[in-house]
């Protein structure tokens, strides 16, 4: 029975590391635009239950907490992590004490420690008392201070910087993206912290919030993600594999959003063939997915099977 049951899984584990986030699965509700300002977002929705997602749910945590909620009641603990006597740039130790899993968006900031870093990978982080690691990069080049400060949330980069991150994996690509910034500014580059720019922007991202928040309080759909215009930009379109990954991801993802089209954007004028074409390319089947991932976008995993994507728009 148990060689059943093992066969059984081995199966279902096979059927569902094969399943993408295609036309199959979700589809897009071009007539239902949320348009404030310079931000406007194409719901992605579910077809039905969507086939493979219950498989998901069976599979994956129905309890989750941002990880900004877990680091604002202390609850998560965010740490440098040393290696050979000192601390790794590019990793971050996270211990999970809230009793629900976390789902760790690419593009969060982390301001503090050492030097302010930047989340470089979409991952879940379990419950418990044991630690995991996230990779980070650096956002503040000319910072590496001897005794770390503790560690805050201080919201998303833009999609523009997550780009960079996600299509290079390269730091110095990434340091002179911020520096180009700084440079575009006219501000004295001092240590070439991220968290220096777009000071109106941030200030400015509360009445989006607000906005989008309340749009999304008065439905009741599923929603996979959305596709994110601004000016004549298609910004990009970031889904998920079920509902509760995308509700605990969506804060995240509207912070991201919303940065890039205030700093960078304008009133949204892109027509829906331009948006069929880029959501074609992305979500018609599995091939022309794996093609527009590798160019321009990434798929996020927990344990080999694909919970979400993201793909950058051009």
């Amino acid at each position: 029975m148990r060689r059943v049951i093992l066969l059984i899984l081995f199966a279902l584990i096979t059927q569902i590391s094969t399943a993408q986030l295609t036309y199959q699965q979700v589809w897009v509700d071009y007539d239902s635009a949320w348009t404030f300002q310079n931000l406007q977002l194409i719901p992605i929705r579910f077809r039905g239950e969507g086939a493979g997602m219950p498989l998901y749910r069976e599979m994956l945590p129905n309890k989750y907490t941002t990880l900004s909620e877990g680091m604002r009641t202390g609850k998560v603990k965010v740490k440098e992590f040393i290696s050979k006597g000192d601390a790794d740039v590019h990793i971050l130790s996270v211990i999970n004490n809230t009793g629900k899993s976390i789902l760790v968006n690419s593009g969060e900031l982390l301001t503090g420690g050492k030097q302010d870093r930047m989340v470089g990978e979409t991952k879940l982080i379990p419950p418990g008392k044991d630690e995991y690691y996230v990779t980070v990069y650096c956002v503040e080049e000319g910072r590496w201070a001897k005794k770390p400060r503790e560690f805050s949330h201080s919201g998303n980069a833009d999609l523009d910087l997550r780009r960079t991150m996600d299509l290079t994996q390269h730091q110095a690509d990434i340091w002179k993206d911020i520096s180009d910034r700084f440079k575009s500014q006219k501000m004295p580059l001092g240590s070439s912290a991220y968290a220096q720019l777009d000071r109106e922007a941030i200030k400015a991202d509360s009445a989006y919030r607000n906005y989008f928040n309340a749009k999304m309080a008065k439905t009741d759909s599923a929603f996979a993600g959305f596709l994110a215009i601004s000016g004549d930009r298609i910004l990009g379109a970031e889904l998920f594999v079920t509902p509760s990954l995308f509700n605990n991801a969506w804060e995240s993802m509207l912070g991201a959003f919303s940065r890039t089209a205030i700093s960078r954007g304008g009133l949204p004028s892109v027509d829906i063939k331009r948006m069929e074409v880029f959501m074609d390319a992305l979500l018609e089947n599995e091939t022309s997915q794996k093609k527009t991932l590798a160019q321009s976008g990434k798929a996020y995993k927990y344990e080999n099977l694909v919970i979400g994507l993201i793909a950058y728009g051009f």
